[in-house]
């Protein structure tokens, strides 16, 4: 039994300090990454973006066990919107809208989702 519950512990504990997912499909954003990590540069950002609407972007965190700790809308047709996150020792904070762009620069969405990843 003991054996058991020790076996329980150490499995919660790896998955409380796994890494958090970066959104499937998410591309990096060096330009964002740099400015980022200028403005933070203890706690260094990882950015993506997305072409997928915020409400997935937000809903795929959540079932990953991430905890929401600010939801915001701002203006009266929502036309920004932003929340928070929390997951093992990382931040998140997700923002839409944003041009979500391919490999290349081209811009491929102008309503995409930017995910900011920081530890």
């Amino acid at each position: 039994m003991l054996t058991a519950a020790r076996l329980l512990i150490a499995s919660v504990a790896l998955v409380s300090l796994a890494a958090v997912p970066v959104y499937p499909g998410a591309t990096l954003d060096a330009a964002g990454t740099k400015v980022e990590t200028a403005k933070h540069p203890k706690y260094p950002y990882k950015v993506y973006t997305t072409p997928d609407s915020y409400e997935k972007v937000v809903a795929f965190y959540k079932s990953k066990g991430a905890s929401q700790s600010m939801p915001i809308s701002i203006g009266n047709t929502a036309q920004q919107k932003m929340a928070m996150f929390s997951a093992s020792d990382s931040t998140i904070a997700i923002n839409w809208p944003v041009d979500a762009m391919d490999a290349s620069g081209k811009v491929i969405s102008k309503t995409g989702t930017r995910i900011a990843v920081g530890s």
